[in-house]
């Protein structure tokens, strides 16, 4: 025997090398897009140079678009509103003021009104002699009639008063306070 046949050959795995023509290929691409960025930065500078009202003209103008796109878009949360109510003439409720903070454990005031939507309605001078025109929440109520306005269904509505003294006095309030 000889000293050749007692050594195993062990076969290793050949690994792949890429052609030289695929590196030669992926290497033209990459220097032709470091070619192409190079050309466009030169020209963007000679621009500035050569033509200012133009390169600046155009850095405001893509500026600008890019503001405009900002605030026109995005996600946005839409504030919730209250969700319109099928109020139904003689149907009883109770006042009440969702949208009224009440300050240190007092409780809000509703206000009926002799026309729906009067502004003047609200000004506490005019209406110091006038009785029954203000009252607590959880004062029980009649609806007698309804209003559309700003285009919306049932925005106001018109209440009589069904307890206390002022029971039968009717006036307008908004609906969201039934």
């Amino acid at each position: 025997m000889s000293e050749e046949n007692l050594n195993e050959t062990v076969e290793t795995p050949a690994t792949e090398t890429p052609a030289p023509e695929a590196v030669k290929v992926e290497t033209v691409a990459v220097e032709a897009k470091a070619n192409l960025m190079k050309d466009a930065i030169a020209s963007v500078m000679d621009m500035k140079e050569n033509n200012p009202k133009m390169f600046y003209g155009i850095v405001a103008g893509v500026t600008g678009l890019i503001l405009m796109l900002v605030m026109l878009g995005g996600d946005e949360k839409v504030l919730s509103s209250a969700a319109p109510k099928n109020l139904a003439a003689g149907q009883k409720y109770t006042l009440q003021s969702p949208n009224a903070a009440a300050e240190d454990g007092e409780q809000s005031i509703i206000r009926l009104v002799a026309t729906p939507g009067a502004i003047a309605a609200f000004d506490d001078d005019e209406n110091k002699t006038e009785e029954c025109t203000k009252f607590p929440e959880g004062t029980h109520v009649t609806v007698l009639d309804k209003q559309d306005a700003f285009g919306k269904k049932d925005v106001f509505a018109k209440v009589q008063i069904d307890e206390e003294a002022c029971n039968g006095k009717t006036g307008w309030v908004l609906a969201v306070n039934l």
